[in-house]
């Protein structure tokens, strides 16, 4: 018999946790809350869902590790895809960034959207890209269509691009991509999406 890796123990722990709890108490996962509201209009499973909690902590402490400068690297996990985002200084930190993440239990892919720059962005682009991940979340709700739920659709914004995540149906992805892409500020909308049809 396989013996469990940590990464499945500690995921084993926490749905065991989890299992305790009712659906509005909320279970810390490296720093992240998550609660029964989140998981009930999630398209994963939640045990998915902690696993990319999990995950996304375990490849941004990784990366903490193995670079000077992380200061500008975003890092999210959805269903086991992870997205890094944002700048490094070199070709070498974006190969040992997409390494650490590639390293990790659970991962399936990892989408690499580091820029290389000369000087890493001020704490002012870093609010506005904050303000525009905002507004595209906000703008979300406007979308009327039949079954469609805002909080299936995870956003994170870097360098005036909103890479989306989430599964979705293909229409559901078009009028995401539609309401955001007109957004003032919005330069570039990249979709990673996973599609129920």
């Amino acid at each position: 018999m396989m013996k469990p890796t940590r990464f499945t123990q500690v995921s084993l722990l926490a749905i065991a946790l989890m299992s305790t709890l009712t659906a509005c108490a909320p279970v810390i996962i490296g720093g992240a809350i998550v609660t029964g509201v989140n998981i009930a209009h999630d398209r994963r499973s939640a045990g998915q869902v902690l696993d990319d909690k999990i995950i996304t902590a375990s490849v941004k402490n990784e990366i903490r590790k193995s670079l000077i400068d992380d200061s500008r690297i975003k890092v999210e996990a959805y269903n086991g895809v992870v997205l890094l985002a944002g700048e490094v200084k070199n070709q070498e930190d974006r190969i040992k960034a997409e390494d650490s993440a590639a390293i990790k239990d659970g991962v399936i892919n990892v989408v690499n959207e580091l820029k290389l720059v000369d000087e890493i962005s001020h704490i002012g682009k870093r609010s506005k890209d904050g303000y525009i991940g905002s507004k595209a979340k906000a703008s979300l709700l406007k979308i009327d269509m039949e079954g469609f739920d805002p909080t299936r659709v995870h956003i994170t914004t870097a360098n005036r691009e909103v890479y989306l995540m989430g599964i979705v149906s293909r229409d559901e992805a078009d009028a995401v991509v539609e309401r955001i892409r007109h957004l003032r500020g919005v330069d570039r909308v990249v979709k990673i999406f996973e599609y129920t049809d």
